[in-house]
């Protein structure tokens, strides 16, 4: 039995008796115990050794393997006979004829025209396929003159070459679309190549179990808009997220709001897409969906799918509704199916124009600009009052010494120039970058620690500096203890510093060291530990 990354547990039984007859006996009690009589999928590895599974009522196959031989491909059509919808990655020319008589195909990387020539069945997917105008031409030709392709209800290709438009269509008879006679052609075609599970026929326990072991955000948030009914399936299965973020960025001039689930792997942060939309000014595809959001929002929107360098499928939204309300609505339809409470992250571009992200409970904000004014730190601040950590790269201009940013309890500044960050700072930990000061402004800092003048929150400051500083003559301006290596229990190994500040990790300090010299504070006695060099100052309290 293991855990999974969503917090779900798997187990696995290991057997020793002949597989076939326990394949049989597994599917058999798994159908009575779950009243089970539909179709089954098929997921085929090519690696694996030895038969096939002993699996019946196989309609739906997908061969996960790069390349497929024939014989491996003739033995899967003959085990599974029901066959009506198959998926393979790549096509060898050496494909047997049982192939071309499956009802409905998918192939990701087709080689030639071979795939749609031989075919007989319903729909064909052909991805990265290569042919010629005289292929396309032969195809149109015959499916006109009831030659072949009798059953045919859809081909569609992505064609790695180039093709001339112009001569296929000329090559045929063709009426062009009158937009005076709209009614001549139906609105749409809808393209549903049918699915061998209906999640919503499956019994309720059931259904909440399958969309509990969805692993892919987007999937699940896609569920919940497809009707009232999946909605509650997907709210049942009770999925949680570690954390939400938020990024504002620019696209084609509009702004986009994408939303993800966020976790840290060693010191980075991975985002996994929920969803993301853009705001447009008009919707300029004909076909528009309503999206419901929640119970009391309802917007038209287009879908753009496409898929991403590493092979996954990526959505976003169009919406030319009020950007204000859309996002109040899309936070609180994903709070719902997720039962999310927590506070959010947000990471927002200085280029981005009009209303910030109409967003709740935000507490860590980065903004991922090389440079920030003042008056739009002001107004990020004033948006969310919640705000608790705060990373950017550099801020143009003079803060005011009354502004909120100095009272945000932890802050991570990559370049600063001026003193007014040390000495108006309220907040509990301080990371600063590329910074400037002299010995004077440190040794103002400390004596203001010292005599709880300042600082009464402080837990950590950590600073990297761009001029150099005369450590010997900082510790001499304050009492300290030096470290007694014949007394290392007078100070704890070390000292952990785990500040969710962008690009940050947890650090651990080992104090007990003779870098590190202790200073007291004279009200309390509380104790911190300095280590000062040329290039770094590091002060760190510690904590009760």
């Amino acid at each position: 039995m293991r855990r999974q990354k969503n917090g779900t547990f798997l187990h696995r039984m290991k057997c020793a008796n002949e597989p076939m007859a326990m394949q049989k006996a597994l599917q058999n009690y798994i159908n009575l115990i779950f009243h089970y009589s539909e179709p089954n999928k098929l997921y085929l590895m090519m690696e694996c050794e030895g038969s096939l599974p002993n699996v019946t009522n196989v309609q739906e196959i997908e061969i996960k393997h790069e390349t497929v031989d024939r014989q491996f491909f003739t033995n899967v059509l003959t085990m599974y006979p029901d066959h009506h919808t198959i998926s393979v990655r790549v096509l060898n020319r050496d494909i047997p004829s049982e192939f071309f008589q499956i009802q409905n195909i998918h192939v990701k990387y087709a080689n030639g025209p071979d795939c749609f020539r031989n075919f007989v069945g319903r729909n064909m997917r052909l991805g990265c396929a290569t042919s010629t105008e005289q292929d396309l031409i032969q195809f149109l030709q015959k499916w006109i003159s009831n030659e072949a392709y009798h059953n045919l209800e859809s081909l569609t290709m992505f064609i790695m070459n180039d093709i001339n438009t112009v001569l296929i269509r000329q090559s045929v008879e063709f009426e062009e679309y009158d937009p005076n006679e709209p009614e001549k052609r139906p609105r749409d075609y809808v393209l549903d190549i049918p699915m061998p599970i209906n999640l919503l026929n499956l019994p309720r326990l059931v259904g909440v179990s399958v969309v509990a072991e969805l692993l892919d955000y987007q999937e699940i948030f896609l569920l919940s808009l497809c009707s009232r009914r999946t909605k509650c399936l997907v709210e049942k299965a009770k999925i949680k997220v570690p954390k939400l973020a938020f990024l504002l960025k620019q696209r084609k001039g509009y702004n986009e709001l994408m939303i993800g689930v966020v976790f840290t792997v060693w010191y980075h942060d991975i985002w996994l897409p929920v969803t993301s939309v853009m705001h447009v000014d008009t919707l300029t595809l004909k076909e528009t969906f309503t999206v419901k959001l929640g119970n009391y929002c309802e917007a038209d929107a287009n879908f753009d799918v496409w898929c991403d360098e590493d092979g996954t499928f990526l959505h976003r939204m169009e919406s030319a509704n009020e950007p204000m309300a859309i996002q109040k609505a899309l936070q609180d339809h994903i709070n719902s199916i997720f039962h999310y409470s927590e506070t959010n992250k947000l990471y927002l571009s200085i280029h981005c124009e009009g209303s910030l992200p109409n967003v709740t409970n935000v507490q860590e904000i980065e903004i991922k600009h090389t440079t920030v004014d003042p008056q739009f730190l002001t107004d990020v601040l004033t948006m969310y009052p919640d705000h608790h950590t705060i990373s950017l790269r550099r801020v143009i201009g003079d803060i005011p010494n009354d502004s909120l940013f100095f009272q945000i309890q932890n802050i991570h500044v990559m370049q600063t120039y001026g003193s007014n960050y040390i000495h108006n700072f309220v907040g509990r930990n301080m990371r600063l970058g590329s910074v400037t000061y002299s010995d004077q402004d440190l040794i103002k800092f400390l004596k203001n620690w010292i005599s709880n003048e300042a600082y009464h929150n402080l837990e950590t400051l950590t600073m990297r500096m761009m001029n150099e500083i005369n450590a010997v003559l900082i510790r001499q301006s304050v009492e300290f203890e030096e470290y007694d290596p014949n007394e290392p229990e007078k100070r704890p190994k070390e000292y952990a510093l785990d500040i969710p500040y962008d690009g940050s990790f947890p650090t651990m300090y080992p104090i007990r060291d003779k870098k590190f010299v202790e200073i007291k504070r004279i009200t309390d006695g509380k104790r911190a530990f300095l280590e000062v060099s040329n290039r770094h100052f590091n002060f760190l309290v510690l904590k009760n």
